[in-house]
């Protein structure tokens, strides 16, 4: 859905007066950019200007007989008699697209509101985890137009290793972000990473105890690779 949309499903409501203020003047902003929301509310006021019934009635012309004056009045009464019914039929496609609007704005509201609070749920999750990490190191990493950062820590409750990286930009075609563990056995692999350039990545995984490392390095590798030592470009080494 675009933003445009919005305007678009409530050129009615707009136009019968049932948006409320804030949204109204925002509709009313947008008419003075928009030629074509504009036209369409142009429309529906000339459709819907019947409904009030507003206009002055006539007077019966000079001259005219009892029986005709009659007739026009009776004739006049059973056109009031059809305007209710009339009326409400034209309103209910307006009620019912104002309904579903609301009710489209209700469903995207409460989504947000549980992808809020998911985030903020393993947001805390992950602060707690580092609050209580006894080894937690970083390095910021800069290259051209991006500047981020490996963060990598250990859970003694999980005995999990936690690692991570913001700010990098997405991997080019055929190469991947590998994590590597110095051990006083040599290096090991340690998970991929694929960011999109926006949110941060987070991995958990476990090493073994005789592999307890000393510290740790991130490269950008090619998928091709070999898959126990770094071949690729260096991006950031941390010691523990």
């Amino acid at each position: 859905m675009t933003a445009h949309d919005w305007y678009v499903e409530n050129r009615a409501a707009y136009a019968t007066r049932v948006l409320d203020h804030d949204d109204a003047r925002l509709f009313t902003s947008h008419l003075k950019r928009c030629p074509d929301c504009r036209a369409a509310v142009d429309t529906l006021h000339g459709e819907l200007a019947w409904l009030p019934l507003g206009a002055r009635p006539v007077a019966p012309r000079p001259g005219a007989t009892r029986r005709l004056t009659e007739r026009v009045l009776a004739q006049r009464r059973g056109w009031r008699r059809l305007v209710a019914p009339l009326a409400a039929a034209a309103l209910f496609p307006v009620v019912g697209g104002l309904w579903l609007t609301t009710q489209r704005r209700i469903a995207s509201l409460e989504t947000a509101v549980v992808a809020r609070d998911q985030r903020a749920r393993a947001l805390q999750d992950s602060l707690y985890s580092i609050v209580g990490a006894e080894r937690v190191m970083q390095q910021t990493i800069r290259g051209g137009g991006y500047a981020g950062g490996l963060l990598l820590f250990y859970d003694e409750d999980t005995h999990l290793w936690n690692v991570g990286i913001h700010g990098l930009p997405t991997a080019e075609a055929g190469k991947v972000y590998q994590v590597w563990f110095l051990t006083s056995r040599g290096i090991l692999p340690g998970p991929e990473l694929h960011p999109d350039g926006g949110r941060p990545v987070f991995v958990t995984f476990r090493l073994r105890p005789a592999d307890d490392p000393i510290g740790a390095k991130l490269t950008l590798e090619p998928v091709s690779g070999p898959d126990d030592r770094p071949v690729g470009l260096e991006l950031a080494t941390v010691r523990f």
